[in-house]
């Protein structure tokens, strides 16, 4: 385990040094939302652009391992909620605390890390992650968030939760993320070659994706470490969701997975493998933006998404040499 522990600490001391940054004022507050806009529409982009179009997302498999994973983030999203409920929280704090649980932080930091260390045939695996965390979760979640009970908020609209749970599924289909590997495997599927100076474009972007991604995620740690602690000190505990995040998500997407196969079911390991460390992965940093704009309890969102990030780079090492044994194919 301590030479899985070695190859996590390159990504989580890019993290920590984007926080530090951030804290320090070294990285202007304000100029963080310019470094999110370049990872998500230009760096990340680009990265699975261009995974796409080498063929690396064309595996089998694929829908098998996108249930064992859905399945279980439904499980672990319904604790969450029900950790909240028993805590007395509106359904609106519940609903962002319980999607922070249960949405790992793929592409900010599992894209780059995964990839960089399992190959680029864990691509596949991680885009159907994806599409469960972003067009099912995000969606159910928020629909929670905006079914408030009557002697909650009695002058709420009924149809709020289905309206909310509409727009949240609108703007995911707008996610670039999703469409560049829509393209890039439209490219792979076509046979198209993309002329020279095009493509040399696309890969100085990719190659500025995951050092500039993990930067950012730790800046944006920060800032709403920052933010969230001043709109509200104080509050909960987040070790439940914590150890739901980072223990018995991977834990139940493994058992998924297993289970799966036993049933007859076509699971690749190497894809299991893959999908069990992105559940294992801390919860993702624009959950935060997202309950601010809710208007939901930051700091309580903030403190999750703070301490799984701080705890992953352990757990994440515990995982993966339980699950994984040695890793065969390390690229940096």
């Amino acid at each position: 385990m301590l030479e899985l522990l070695w190859l996590f600490v390159p990504f989580f001391a890019l993290v920590l040094m984007g926080w530090g940054a951030a804290r320090a004022r070294v990285l202007p507050l304000e100029g963080i939302a310019a470094m999110n806009s370049f990872v998500l529409f230009f760096g990340l982009t680009a990265m699975l652009f261009r995974l796409g179009a080498s063929g690396a997302l064309h595996q089998g498999g694929l829908l098998g391992l996108l249930l064992a994973y859905g399945l279980a983030g439904a499980l672990v999203t319904t604790l969450a909620l029900l950790w909240g409920v028993r805590l007395g929280l509106v359904r609106r704090d519940s609903g962002l605390a319980a999607l922070a649980t249960g949405f790992p932080n793929t592409g900010f930091l599992g894209l780059p890390l995964l990839t960089g260390l399992l190959g680029p045939q864990a691509a596949g695996p991680i885009a159907a992650t994806l599409i469960v965390d972003v067009l099912v979760l995000s969606s159910l979640c928020l629909a929670w968030a905006h079914s408030h009970p009557a002697n909650e908020a009695p002058g709420d609209d009924p149809a709020e939760a289905w309206h909310a749970a509409q727009a949240s599924l609108k703007g995911a289909l707008r996610n670039p993320l999703l469409w560049s590997m829509a393209l890039g495997m439209l490219v792979s599927w076509r046979g198209w070659t993309l002329p020279r100076a095009v493509d040399e474009t696309v890969r100085l972007l990719s190659l500025a994706a995951t050092p500039t991604a993990l930067f950012t995620l730790g800046a944006i740690l920060a800032r709403a470490q920052v933010q969230g602690l001043a709109r509200s000190g104080g509050g909960s505990s987040v070790w439940v969701p914590v150890s739901i995040k980072l223990l018995l998500h991977p834990l139940l997407v493994c058992a998924a997975g297993w289970g799966l196969m036993k049933a007859g079911v076509p699971l690749p390991p190497a894809g299991l493998l893959t999908v069990t460390l992105a559940a294992a992965l801390p919860s993702a940093s624009n959950v935060s933006m997202l309950a601010e704009r809710e208007g939901a309890n930051t700091a309580l969102v903030a403190r999750i998404i703070l301490w799984t990030t701080a705890c992953a780079l352990l757990s994440l090492s515990a995982w993966a040499s339980v699950l994984g044994g040695r890793l065969e194919t390390i690229h940096f």
